[in-house]
């Protein structure tokens, strides 16, 4: 499993503007990347990150390792039913 922990954000015009057709912005996925969040390994070395924005948006964000050691964005959506199960499953509070 690759580790979130020290990873940057890779930003550039292409994310920012492809994240803008999902309605989702830049800080939320700041913040959602920066909460309590869960990681799920995805196809060709990408990460999977469920995580909450401040306003409890939970968002999805994909991001790529292909080509570099920081995550490139690829997405940033609202969560799936499937997505938001799984993000609740593993942040069960007893």
């Amino acid at each position: 499993m690759k580790s979130v922990n020290g990873v940057k954000l890779i930003w550039d015009e292409w994310n920012r503007e492809h994240i803008k057709k999902h309605g989702v912005s830049e800080e939320e996925v700041n913040q959602a990347f920066k909460a309590k969040r869960v990681a799920i390994e995805s196809y060709k070395g990408r990460l999977i990150i469920v995580g909450k924005t401040v306003k409890n948006r939970l968002l999805t964000i994909v991001l790529s390792f292909e080509k570099q050691k920081n995550g490139y964005i690829v997405s940033a959506r609202d969560s799936s039913k499937k997505e938001r199960k799984t993000y609740n499953d593993k942040n069960k509070t007893n």
